[in-house]
């Protein structure tokens, strides 16, 4: 069942096209994520979508009905619809119970479960300009839940936090999905909260979608450069005897996409890929190599193993992509 339909959204500022014709359908339930260049859209398309942006052509439909742009409401926005924005701004000078005046219309039951999920219970006396940026942002996110709406949309929610403040963020939101039954839509720009997040992508460029995809499919099959590059490190290889090396898979390609895991190690051995080891860093559960055979350079991830610049590893091929672009 469709939540929300994008119909031929176009949008203009200035000289500028910032949206061209976006089209799309979000299922219930399914977990979106808009992705792109800074300048590709991903902001202008989700504001329009919460119904605070008005588009020059085109319509949104929410559950069935058009969602009204700020100039057809005295009060901008959609009431089943909730937007955070990356800057998650709150009022100077009041408490956070105050900031959450919404409170006082829901029930309680909803209520505590924000709390609870939102962790801001113990900051409810505290005055907003006193919270630090994830205090803040969890108090942003609970003002958002409490007006109790079907569908959040959330402007790069994992930017400027560590890494233990972005896990308690993850966690948030899964749990706002679960247990609120909340529908989430975000635009994310690292990799790795994309692939640990998405269901499906929606990569823009110049404000058209270019690439509408799951997660593995984007990391593996990108449709061009700048897709590619959304998810991590990336090689394109035109060298014959390399894309020899992974039969079955290119045919007769003439350029391949390669991805760090697209080799594993076999060790030293006289038999197989041979590449030297140009530079090896450390990443937690892997080590990411810079590898040369010849004039050609490449990536490969490894575990187990700490080579050193110079060292030659052996290498057996596991996938790769045929590109033509």
């Amino acid at each position: 069942m469709s939540m929300i339909e994008i119909e031929d959204l176009s949008k203009t500022r200035g000289d500028r096209e910032v949206l061209k014709r976006v089209s799309c359908t979000v299922r219930e339930g399914e977990r979106l994520v808009i992705a792109g260049s800074t300048g590709a859209g991903k902001s202008t398309l989700l504001r329009i979508m919460a119904g605070l942006l008005q588009a020059d052509g085109g319509r949104v439909v929410y559950k069935g009905l058009r969602v009204k742009g700020p100039e057809e409401r005295l009060m901008p926005g959609h009431p089943g619809i909730a937007y955070l924005s990356q800057h998650f701004e709150l009022r100077k000078n009041y408490r956070v119970f105050d900031e959450l005046d919404a409170w006082s219309r829901v029930d309680q039951d909803l209520q505590e479960r924000v709390f609870d999920i939102c962790r801001i219970r113990h900051l409810l006396g505290r005055w907003t300009m006193d919270l630090s940026g994830g205090e803040r942002q969890r108090t942003a996110l609970a003002r958002a839940l409490l007006t109790g709406p079907g569908l959040l949309l959330l402007d790069e929610p994992f930017s400027n936090l560590d890494m233990a403040h972005r896990e308690m963020m993850r966690d948030m939101l899964d749990r706002v999905c679960l247990d609120l039954h909340v529908n989430c839509i975000m635009v994310l720009h690292e990799a790795a909260d994309i692939m640990s997040w998405a269901e499906r992508v929606l990569v823009l460029q110049e404000g058209r979608i270019v690439q509408d995809d799951t997660p593995i499919g984007l990391y593996r099959s990108p449709v061009n450069v700048e897709a590619a590059g959304l998810l991590g490190i990336y090689d394109i290889i035109d060298d014959e005897a390399l894309i020899s090396a992974f039969p079955g898979q290119c045919g007769s390609a003439h350029r391949i996409l390669l991805r760090p895991d697209s080799f594993r190690l076999s060790g030293p051995s006289r038999d197989g890929l041979q590449a030297v080891v140009e530079s090896s860093m450390f990443q937690g559960g892997h080590r990411l190599l810079s590898l040369r055979m010849g004039s050609i350079g490449f990536h490969a991830q490894i575990m187990d193993a700490d080579p050193r610049p110079g060292e030659k590893v052996g290498l057996v091929p596991v996938w790769a992509h045929p590109v033509n672009w």
